[in-house]
């Protein structure tokens, strides 16, 4: 289980809004998920939907020394949606910081229970932990649990004024680990007509030089609305700028690991290229991806759709397109078109005759 951290000291960031959004889109990219909820406002838990009710276990009583016979992670557990879990919290939490207090080895706490969660419930493949915005007992659990931290920045004089407690924060965690911390930073909350805005990016990453995300969450109302309703930016608004944003997060983290784990002196670069960019199958349907920094508009069109083109959308400056189509045929034939010319998708390497004496990509959904 790969976990993630979401912290920063300073409030107002994003923190939350990042967690429950970078969360339910690697859901939608089918990874199980498991959000943990650290934040004593319960901002995650109520995010999702769920309701605390009293009597109800928490996350509180799982890290508590004063309840030696914890409940069962399946008491404690939520499920949002399939594969997507929460260890839900609420303001009982406020009481662990003065209790760690009397502990040992306060620190390893929530490591033990993610060990735990690991061996007596679910692996899964990611744990994506709400932290509070302060650095106290909760926020070193999180760090010293975490295998990488993701460090949300909003386009403000005090979060630049806090980047520098920020890394010192990171330094001290690291002399106590054997494996340094991973460390990414995020833009979050950006208004690009702002100058300020671009000048706070250009800051942060001189701070952080390729730890940044080349992702920028804008600042949409839509966010704002999907917390209110109690659902993920998946849920309320899959079509809006806002999911855009994070899903292009996501898939950028995603390639972060396999680009570490797939060196292309090992592999061949033409052959992962294949593997990681053509079209996957997601929960809405089948995510189709195109990679050109040049092309102003790239279309899709096959058999799932009658031949009528669908635009993709632009993700990043790399130049990923993408666009999720639900497919409910078992096997068909799909082109690109790339500024109105017609192409095979060079990331799927099965091709079929058509009717006019050329190609089509070609694909058969098993």
């Amino acid at each position: 289980m790969r976990v993630v951290a979401i912290a920063n000291q300073k409030g107002g960031c994003g923190k939350t809004t990042t967690s429950i959004n970078f969360s339910a889109c690697l859901s939608f990219l089918q990874k199980s998920v498991l959000v943990v909820d650290l934040d004593p406002q319960g901002h995650s838990t109520c995010g999702l939907g769920v309701k605390t009710q009293k009597g109800t276990p928490t996350l509180y009583e799982l890290l508590s020394p004063l309840y030696p016979n914890a409940p069962l992670i399946s008491q404690v557990v939520r499920t949002v949606r399939p594969d997507f879990d929460i260890l839900p919290c609420d303001f009982t939490m406020n009481a662990l910081e003065e209790e760690f207090g009397f502990l040992p080895n306060f620190h390893n706490r929530l490591r033990d229970l993610l060990s735990r969660v690991v061996r007596e419930h679910r692996d899964y493949d990611f744990a994506v932990l709400d932290c509070p915005p302060n650095l106290g007992g909760l926020t070193w659990n999180a760090l010293n649990a975490a295998d990488e931290i993701m460090i949300p920045v909003e386009p403000s004089f005090f979060s630049l004024h806090g980047l520098g407690k920020i890394s010192e924060t990171l330094q001290t965690v690291d002399r106590n680990r054997q494996v340094p911390l991973g460390v990414h930073a995020l833009l979050t909350l950006f208004n690009s007509e702002m100058s300020f805005s671009q000048e706070v990016y250009d800051e942060v990453k001189a701070h952080f030089r390729g730890h940044l995300f080349t992702t920028i969450i804008h600042d949409h109302i839509a966010l704002k609305e999907a917390a209110a309703s109690g659902h993920s930016i998946v849920e309320y608004a899959p079509q809006s700028p806002a999911f855009q944003d994070y899903l292009n997060l996501v898939v950028e983290f995603l390639e972060r690991d396999w680009n570490r784990k797939l060196p292309e002196k090992e592999l061949g670069w033409s052959q992962v290229l294949k593997d990681h960019f053509g079209p996957r199958r997601v929960s809405d349907g089948i995510l189709f991806q195109f990679l050109s920094k040049t092309a102003s508009s790239v279309e899709i069109a096959g058999d799932f759709n009658h031949w009528v083109a669908e635009p993709l959308v632009r993700r990043n400056q790399d130049g990923l397109w993408q666009r999720v189509i639900p497919v409910e045929l078992k096997t068909f034939c799909y082109k690109f078109i790339v500024d109105g010319e017609w192409q095979v998708d060079p990331n799927q390497p099965v091709h079929k005759e058509n009717a006019y004496g050329g190609v089509d990509s070609y694909m058969e959904l098993v």
